[in-house]
């Protein structure tokens, strides 16, 4: 277990290390900040040269990236040139708007989707099989953007049950606000949950479906048939066991997935998460905001990608053999 973790953190910081020369040298090769920063219509050649020098952008690039690692080596990601706050507190300041919003659309996912796939497996080529299936093609192939608007169209504008925008009232705990804790908060949660919901549900079903053909096929499941167990003790006691590691790896990724990449949703539905930070700071030429957010998004998808990895070997003794 021990080589397996000091080998996964290895790989990890080899990946934090590519993601930063890449996103670094993307970010650096669009556009100039400094425009944001000054008033272009009085500013003279003077001033722009003097953001430039404030904002260290006289540097070459090598320079400018050797100068970012040292920073963040201790915490330091800069300061906002927009908002003029630091930039890794404020992209924290929206994670939890995001995580409820990711968090939420995951309870509905997983467990919808894991149900609809055990049962559509367990009667292949059957109504409801087929039903799954066609429905679970049509969730995936739509884009998030039109299934976003849909919503709105039907929650918040035909319905009037949902509002269509906004994190609505929120309450504090442990330091930090929160809408699912409010009834206004939930309300308008619904509606982008269920967008970030609806393609995962399919997602998971699938794969829970061809899973549970798969287990179903095999001896031990005749033989627990054979000793006269209930189908419902085989289908959620041996078969959903024996489908559950591919199905962890699934809801761990698409949660990454969710909270780095929820940017769509988050836009659409006005939601003020890091999503929609990125994209503002992207088209503000916000650099050092994107270099967090960006840093923040690997660090997440790197940890939950080990935090699957270890539960593989809880789960499954052979991957602990194997390591």
């Amino acid at each position: 277990m021990m080589t397996m973790i000091a080998g996964r953190l290895s790989q990890a910081v080899l990946l934090l290390l590519v993601m930063s020369v890449i996103g670094f040298a993307g970010i650096h090769s669009v556009g100039n900040p400094v425009f944001n920063v000054v008033n272009v219509e009085t500013a003279t050649a003077e001033d722009i040269r003097n953001a430039t020098i404030a904002l260290g952008l006289d540097q070459p690039l090598w320079r400018q990236y050797l100068l970012f690692m040292g920073n963040v080596v201790t915490g330091n990601f800069g300061t906002s040139y927009i908002y003029h706050l630091p930039a890794f507190p404020l992209v924290m300041s929206k994670l939890p708007a995001t995580f409820e919003l990711a968090l939420t659309a995951m309870l509905v996912a997983a467990p919808c989707g894991v149900l609809l796939g055990l049962v559509a497996g367990r009667r292949q080529g059957g109504t409801l099989d087929r039903i799954v299936l066609k429905a679970s093609v049509f969730a995936l192939s739509l884009p998030s953007f039109w299934l976003s608007m849909m919503l709105i169209l039907i929650g918040a504008i035909a319905l009037g049950w949902f509002p269509s925008s906004g994190r609505g009232q929120t309450v504090s705990f442990l330091g930090q606000d929160w809408s699912f804790l409010t009834f206004d908060g939930l309300r308008h949660l619904a509606l982008p949950a269920l967008a970030l919901a609806i393609p995962k549900i399919a997602l998971i079903a699938r794969l829970a479906r061809a899973g549970t053909i798969e287990v179903e096929a095999q001896d031990f499941i005749r033989f627990c048939r054979a000793k006269g167990l209930s189908p419902k003790r085989i289908l959620f006691g041996h078969t959903l066991p024996n489908i559950s590691i591919p199905i962890i790896t699934i809801v761990g990724m698409q949660f990454g997935g969710m909270l780095a990449f929820a940017v769509v949703v988050e836009t659409i539905f006005a939601w003020p998460g890091v999503g929609k930070l990125l994209i503002d700071s992207i088209q503000l030429l916000d650099r050092p905001v994107v270099m967090a957010t960006l840093t923040f998004v690997a660090v997440v998808f790197v940890g939950l990608n080990a935090l699957v990895d270890l539960t593989y070997a809880v789960l499954d003794p052979r991957v602990r053999l194997s390591t």
